[in-house]
């Protein structure tokens, strides 16, 4: 199986930690020894950043979970943006949790848009992207910023083709992850479950005869 490589610690992560990082040296010797102690601060962005590597899985069918979090949806639901019966699965985000986003399956982005039912607030406003398999299945992830972290990160382009598993992006915690699948998916998670980004199987396809 292969592993996927990306520094250890998310890049978009890097900016703040050296800004925070510069601040507390500075403290330390112009200010006084005790300010030692904000070292706490970086260290603790370290951790919330930290990004560790996946071993990524070969299963042609399986659908693995984009985010890391805890499964509190997972019913039949119309999907807005294709108009076909599906089944969603929602994903939290908390603290505790790596916020990297992966892709679900292998194949090709085929559109990303604004969810239309947000369009209330630009800034809370969810980015929507449609994945096709090789088999012809539509996979629809939802990134749906929280209510105080909105900034999400996400690396994918229309046209590009993905790999399962394969990083493609950042999203704070507090947020939620939507994941339509076809109706004729068989499910393999339910509510309450903790699934872990890239390595936890959420449903599997069906296969074409």
């Amino acid at each position: 199986m292969a592993v996927s490589r990306h520094p250890i610690i998310a890049k978009e992560g890097w900016g703040l930690i050296l800004f925070l990082s510069v601040i507390t040296a500075l403290l330390q010797h112009y200010v006084s020894d005790y300010a030692a102690v904000l070292w706490l601060i970086p260290l603790f962005f370290l951790w919330l950043y930290r990004d560790p590597h996946r071993v990524l899985p070969s299963e042609p069918l399986g659908l693995v979970s984009p985010v890391s979090g805890t499964v509190i949806l997972a019913e039949s639901h119309p999907d807005p943006f294709l108009g076909r019966d599906a089944f969603l699965i929602r994903i939290s985000i908390s603290l505790t949790d790596i916020y990297s986003i992966r892709s679900v399956t292998e194949g090709k982005i085929i559109q990303q848009w604004l969810d239309p039912e947000d369009d209330d607030d630009e800034k809370s406003l969810a980015h929507a992207i449609q994945i096709k398999t090789d088999e012809d299945d539509d996979i629809m992830i939802v990134l749906r910023p929280g209510r105080f972290f909105k900034k999400l990160s996400c690396d994918a382009v229309i046209g590009q083709r993905i790999g399962q598993g394969h990083r493609c992006g950042i999203i704070p915690f507090g947020s939620c992850v939507d994941i339509y699948v076809p109706a004729t998916s068989t499910i393999n998670t339910s509510v309450g479950d903790h699934v872990e980004a890239g390595i936890s199987f959420i449903a599997s396809l069906k296969q074409h005869s």
